[in-house]
């Protein structure tokens, strides 16, 4: 057993590690409670990154705030939601649930966003421009505010993280100038332009901030500090009128912490500017479809783009939402929500890259799917974090066709290709079809005229490959391509006599 000396040591060196840039507080309160999480709705209105690999942060817009923002993958959600508190004659507004919403895009060339917020009665407007720094994990927020302010009315920010895809763990403390919070090798660090008046770190539903301002319209009581739970945090605007909040992240206090400031100092509107032209270098070599429809095709070749990890090139996550966020679900990191990989929507993502005039990121997406999610018997998992770790452990039929179709489709017919992937995904397919364990909505087993579609695709491919000999392109086993379209074959007779 571990004396009590030393457990008094150790955790005063952890404090140190995470503390020490930071000045002590004159006095420090421990928050109290604690309550279970809830992801944000998955209906989102906005979603955003800088087009660049410097910069591994994601954002998205629901309900007139800031939900979930990804680090340092875009499977690792590491916030609930940002949002501003409008308080007059000791009544609070939040912007959640007590105002009128309104989403803007700013550009049609770039993932650039303004929330309109109103309060009861109009009599303040919130006006919030989102961007990420190019090149630093930051989400940069301009915010401005009309209506009359009153010496007792008060701007609160109110920040709810979930560091590491997971509520149950953070720890969040405060400084002079910052809300800080982490949880393993994530940290997240908030700040303001002219700083904050007042601050408070303390765990949802039981001593947070907006509860007390809820009650009194008030902060009556500031914690320091509130470790290992669903914590929350919020701070006082000096400048209500106008002003830039940052929301840094790294991997620790100080990294987050730098990131912010850096980006703060550099200024938001800098910032957008390198943002937007980041967004709009991306759309110059695509497809114009005329000017009636371009706006809308830029915004889905945006989004898709945004969609792919940095880390993992060529893993692009489904949505960058969890529909079933509430309790368990939000409390550990064991639940991927739609953040997660599936070779099916891989494949869809990849061919609309063709359509769009981007063949390269659909070359990534192949790589990905032969390279890191194809296990050695030739399937693909039911779906994958970003690295390839399985997460679901079904087998869907469909999603080892698909990627064989899309080899077809960029022409990857050479040797290598085929001995490592190609031939074996066919030969599972082979063993192990038509049945699948699971069809595409993950509910039923059996024959489903959707996965046998795509195995008579996948197989069938090899036509092309004889296609190729006959013009002495010696790219294929002759056996392999006869087996192939055999069985492809047969699927075509079995579909026919069940329809």
């Amino acid at each position: 057993m571990i004396s009590k000396p030393a457990r008094v040591l150790a955790l005063s060196c952890i404090c140190l590690l995470h503390c020490a840039p930071f000045r002590a507080q004159s006095q420090s309160l421990i928050a109290p409670g604690g309550q279970d999480a809830r992801w944000p709705s998955a209906a989102k209105v906005g979603f955003g990154t800088a087009n660049t690999a410097a910069s591994k942060v994601w954002f998205t817009l629901n309900g007139g705030v800031l939900t979930e923002v990804f680090y340092p993958r875009l499977d690792v959600p590491n916030t609930q939601s940002l949002q501003l508190i409008l308080c007059k004659a000791n009544k609070c507004f939040t912007e959640a649930d007590d105002m009128t919403h309104e989403v803007q895009v700013v550009s049609q060339t770039a993932l650039s966003f303004r929330q309109i917020n109103k309060s009861p009665g109009s009599t303040h407007t919130i006006t919030k421009t989102y961007a990420t720094d190019p090149l630093r994990h930051t989400v940069l927020l301009q915010v401005s505010i009309s209506g009359r302010f009153d010496d007792a009315d008060a701007v609160y920010v109110y920040f709810d993280p979930s560091l590491n895809n997971s509520s149950m763990h953070d720890t969040a403390f405060t400084n002079a100038d910052a809300l800080l919070a982490f949880e393993a090798n994530v940290t997240s660090a908030l700040i303001v332009s002219g700083g904050f008046a007042e601050t408070s770190s303390s765990y949802l539903g039981t001593s947070d901030g907006l509860l007390q301002l809820k009650q009194t319209g008030r902060i009556t009581t500031r914690y320091t500090r509130a470790s290992k739970g669903n914590v929350v945090q919020v701070g006082r605007i000096r400048q209500p009128a106008s002003f830039t909040l940052a929301l840094g992240f790294g991997t620790t206090a100080r990294q987050a912490l730098r990131n912010s400031r850096r980006s703060l100092k550099e200024g938001f509107t800098q910032i957008k500017n390198k943002y937007e032209a980041g967004w709009q270098e991306y759309l110059r070599p695509l497809r114009k479809i005329g000017e009636k429809d371009q706006a809308q095709f830029n915004m889905a070749a945006m989004v898709l783009k945004a969609l792919e990890d940095k880390t993992y090139p060529g893993a692009m996550i489904a949505s960058p939402s969890v529909p079933w966020g509430g309790g368990p679900n939000a409390n550990n990191p064991t639940i991927s929500g739609y953040h997660a990989v599936w070779s099916r929507d891989l494949y869809q993502v990849a061919t609309a890259f063709l359509a769009l005039g981007d063949r390269h990121s659909a070359v990534r997406a192949l790589d990905y799917m032969f390279q890191v999610q194809q296990r050695p018997d030739g399937s693909f998992p039911q779906n994958s974090w970003v690295d390839g770790r399985p997460i679901g452990g079904g087998i869907q039929m469909d999603q080892v066709a698909f990627p064989l179709v899309l080899a077809y489709q960029l022409g990857r017919t050479d040797r290598r290709t085929w001995r490592r992937h190609i031939k074996p995904a066919a030969q599972y397919l082979v063993r192990n079809g038509p049945v699948t364990k699971q069809e595409r909505w993950e509910e039923e087993s059996g024959f489903s005229p959707a996965t046998i579609a795509a195995e008579m695709a996948g197989l069938v491919r090899c036509t092309h490959c004889r296609a190729q000999r006959r013009e002495g392109r010696r790219r294929c086993l002759p056996k392999n391509c006869r087996l192939m379209g055999k069985t492809g074959g047969q699927l075509v007779r079995y579909l026919n006599r069940s329809i």
